[in-house]
């Protein structure tokens, strides 16, 4: 493309950029209106806002008053809570073979059902959104000496090959507009 751009003719620009370029915005312009940006609005952000608008107002705001009581709470614990794996990891692990992933996590007064302890698998090197899996910890209702709650998956990756994973736990809530809206999380 570059070559292109350069190579300008005698009125001092290229012809075939500029043709490309006028080709590029007639086959985009119907896409980009405000039409389509309004319905896309609608669908994705204020129809949704409005329904759980609604779902927080129903039965005198109940739900609108339980989920902000569970935000002050979440908030208040989460500077204390804690996450640490608790087994060894293999280097290296057989195609089709099951590995026992296990963590353990301090959560302040928090309860196991008031967070997500999730695992990201991914194709090593291929970023932390590129194709990756979603896998849940679950808590196994046992303790550490510490008083911690584990958390385990037994994974069998349906992937070969070198693969990346992450563990991490953030705060999770049914009525929540987003699993993210509190923009907590922890890491191991």
């Amino acid at each position: 493309m570059l070559p292109l751009y350069y190579a300008r003719g005698s009125q001092g620009y290229s012809p075939e950029w500029v043709r490309l370029a006028k080709r590029s915005i007639a086959t985009l312009l119907p896409r980009f209106n405000t039409s389509r940006m309004l319905d896309e609005y609608v669908a994705k952000f204020y129809l949704p806002a409005a329904q759980q608008g609604l779902r927080y107002a129903e039965q005198g705001f109940a739900a609108g008053r339980a989920v902000a009581e569970w935000k002050a709470r979440v908030r208040a614990s989460w500077p204390k809570v804690a996450i640490r794996r608790l087994d060894a990891p293999p280097k290296r692990i057989a195609f089709g073979t099951s590995l026992r992933i296990e963590v353990a996590l301090d959560l302040d007064g928090l309860a196991p059902a008031d967070v997500v302890v999730e695992l990201l698998l991914a194709r090593d090197g291929s970023g932390a959104r590129a194709g990756h899996v979603r896998l849940e910890l679950a808590p196994d209702g046992t303790r550490t000496e510490r008083g911690e709650h584990r958390f385990a998956l037994d994974l069998e990756p349906e992937l070969c090959g070198r693969l990346d994973y992450r563990i991490r736990a953030y705060p999770c809530h049914e009525l929540l507009t987003h699993p993210f809206e509190l923009g907590l999380m922890i890491w191991v």
